[in-house]
C-alpha cells in the first residue's frame, strides 16, 4: 500500500497535482476508485476536486477516433508523458478504461472517496463509536 502526500502552500497546484495522481491510478485500473481517499481541508477544496477528477475522465471517455499522446494530452497537459513513466502504454484504450472508471463512480458514488480531513476523522469515529465506550 503506497501513500502519497502533497504539502504545499495555498494556490501552489495541490489540488491540480491530486486530479492528475487520482485520474492516473484510475486509468491504470478503473475499479481502483474505491480504494483510493483523498483528503483536502475545506468543502470547496474537496467538491472541487471531486468535479475535476470527474470531468477530465468524462474528457478522456469522450474521445472519439484515435487516442494517442497527443489527445491525452490537450485534455491534461503532461498526463501522457506521466502515464509513459509508469509505462503505460494502452492509449487506444483509454477510452474505454474512463468509461469504466466513470461508471464505476457513478453507480458507487457513495465509495468516491474525496473528502475533508473532518469528515474523514468523523467517519472513522462513527463506525468505530461502539468499540470506544
Amino acid at each position: 500500500m503506497n501513500f502519497t502526500v502533497f504539502k504545499s502552500s495555498a494556490g501552489s497546484g495541490k489540488t491540480t497535482a491530486l486530479v492528475r495522481e487520482y485520474v492516473k491510478l484510475i486509468i491504470i485500473n478503473p475499479k481502483n476508485f474505491s480504494r483510493i481517499l483523498a483528503i483536502s481541508f475545506t468543502n470547496k477544496a474537496a467538491n472541487e476536486m471531486k468535479s475535476r477528477i470527474l470531468r477530465d475522465i468524462a474528457r478522456l471517455a469522450q474521445v472519439q477516433g484515435v487516442c494517442n499522446e497527443a489527445v491525452v494530452d490537450k485534455i491534461m497537459p503532461g498526463m501522457s508523458a506521466e502515464l509513459i513513466k509508469i509505462n503505460f502504454t494502452e492509449f487506444a484504450y483509454l477510452p474505454q478504461k474512463a468509461k469504466q472508471a466513470l461508471s464505476y463512480i457513478l453507480h458507487n458514488y457513495s465509495d468516491f472517496s474525496v473528502s475533508t480531513i473532518d469528515s474523514f476523522v468523523h467517519s472513522i469515529v462513527r463506525f468505530f463509536a461502539s468499540d470506544l465506550y
